[in-house]
């Protein structure tokens, strides 16, 4: 869908693209990504503003409004909202969510929407350190995890596997951490992590048929 409305906007020289995602939205997506496990990136929802692709920015600016409260408006301008079928089809996870928010009075959407956006806060925060940890601990080919909290280990190794052509998992990465502060060695696809006082990463062996 996105890449289709990145055609779009492209084919018609548009820098912006907006969507109507609201409040209701970011709440049924933190349930779900609840559900999936998801780390804080997952759970800070979508956000109001990103690169959707080079020279195009996503807007999303309802995101602090109610369905309810747009529909109103909608009804008050004399137009008939549209209905997609879709919203209710118990196939996908966000029916599914969307119906528990609409059955359950406590899950109040505008709390969760809101703990998205605090999520979305700490997830800002942590890109920032780990941009300036790169810097210190980062080079070409090894990483220097002393001292370092887990997530900012995850972080950092992530971005040095990425330099390598490597783009683990979730659980692949916790295997691969796992195993570097047990002090043995690891193999992802085509390259190879070594322990010790900093991680050094090079290409793995052939393998043996």
């Amino acid at each position: 869908r996105y890449r289709a409305l990145s055609d779009w906007a492209r084919a018609h020289d548009l820098p912006h693209l907006a969507t109507a995602h609201h409040q209701d939205d970011q709440a049924e997506t933190l349930l779900m990504r609840l559900a999936r496990g998801s780390g804080l990136a997952g759970l800070a929802g979508v956000r109001a503003v990103r690169p959707l692709a080079p020279g195009l920015t996503l807007h999303r600016p309802l995101l602090r409004h109610r369905k309810a409260e747009l529909i109103a408006i909608v009804q008050a301008a004399g137009l008939t909202p549209a209905d997609d079928p879709s919203n209710t089809d118990p196939r996908f996870d966000r029916s599914a969510a969307r119906a528990l928010l609409a059955a359950t009075p406590w899950l109040d959407p505008a709390r969760l929407a809101q703990s998205a956006a605090h999520l979305a806060q700490a997830e800002d925060a942590l890109a920032w350190t780990t941009d300036r940890l790169a810097a210190e601990r980062l080079d070409a080919a090894s990483l220097d995890p002393a001292d370092l909290p887990r997530e900012l280990t995850r972080r950092l190794l992530l971005r040095l596997l990425d330099r390598h052509g490597a783009h683990p998992s979730g659980p692949e990465l916790t295997r691969l951490i796992d195993a570097l502060q047990a002090g043995r060695p690891a193999t992802i696809g085509a390259v190879k992590l070594l322990p010790g006082a900093r991680w050094r990463i090079e290409p793995a062996p052939p393998r043996r048929d």
